[in-house]
């Protein structure tokens, strides 16, 4: 009997790690600005995380030597104060 409530507790700690490092990581991977691969490269795209706004406005759209289509983005986010922060440029696959 006791064998059988260990395996019980060590699955039930297991299953409750996991969904502590689930939780965890979509909290961290919804921050930031949205990732733009697959979205079709939007002249310009916003949302709001991390207590402000980020703005993705497309600078140039290419196609690589690959033959697939990419699009570089000016990034800056507005602090709830207002102020315009420069994040410098990314680069997403169009499709």
């Amino acid at each position: 009997m006791r064998i059988r409530t260990a395996v019980k507790a060590a699955t039930t700690l297991a299953v409750a790690g996991g969904l502590a490092l689930t939780l965890s990581g979509a909290a961290f991977a919804a921050s930031g600005p949205t990732n733009l691969t697959g979205k079709g490269c939007p002249s310009s795209y916003s949302n709001n995380a991390d207590g402000g706004t980020w703005t993705q406005g497309l600078t140039k759209k290419f196609v690589a030597p690959n033959g697939l289509q990419y699009g570089d983005y000016k990034v800056t986010f507005r602090t709830p104060a207002g102020s315009l922060v420069n994040e410098g440029t990314k680069e997403y696959r169009c499709y």
